[in-house]
């Protein structure tokens, strides 16, 4: 291959990559939330805000969702890992809560699944749109609750590139 062709071929990847919006061309850092925005205590089931909850494409993931300032559109989302399921052929519902109380878990039932999550969340996420998709969010790995020790999570910051 000639130095001209070379160079033009390089060109050409470089246009294409930077055409499509390839992250490690030109592309600016999506804007991180105020340090002042606070994650939100879940509000739980039995509050106003709550929206209900499903299974995410992702298996082995519930998502749960809240209408915190409650204008009627979705704003807020946890995500917990699914521990163990369960039927509720061989489960009651009492059983399955006393279970999951004893295990420190969460209960979700869609008869006849009945699943157990993680008491915590992993992800928080905070500003849902109407495709359920979150503009921050959160993870905490130890699913310890918010104390503090969670971080923001994104796939959209550009990470170097390394060989």
């Amino acid at each position: 291959m000639g130095k001209n062709t070379s160079r033009w071929l390089a060109g050409f990847v470089i246009h294409i990559l930077m055409w499509t919006g390839y992250p490690a061309f030109g592309q600016e850092r999506p804007p991180s939330p105020p340090s002042e925005v606070k994650i939100p205590k879940e509000p739980g089931w039995n509050s106003p805000a709550y929206r209900g909850w499903e299974l995410l494409s992702i298996p082995g993931l519930i998502a749960t969702y809240y209408d915190l300032d409650l204008d009627g559109k979705l704003d807020y989302q946890v995500i917990r890992k699914i521990i163990r399921k369960g039927t509720s052929d061989k489960t009651t519902i009492k059983q399955a809560i006393e279970s999951a109380r004893i295990d420190n878990l969460t209960v979700y039932v869609s008869k006849p699944i009945i699943y157990f999550t993680s008491k915590y969340p992993l992800f928080y996420c905070l500003g849902v749109d109407f495709r359920r998709n979150c503009r921050n969010i959160w993870i905490d790995v130890q699913e310890d609750g918010l104390n503090g020790n969670e971080t923001l999570y994104t796939l959209s910051i550009p990470k170097h590139m390394v060989r």
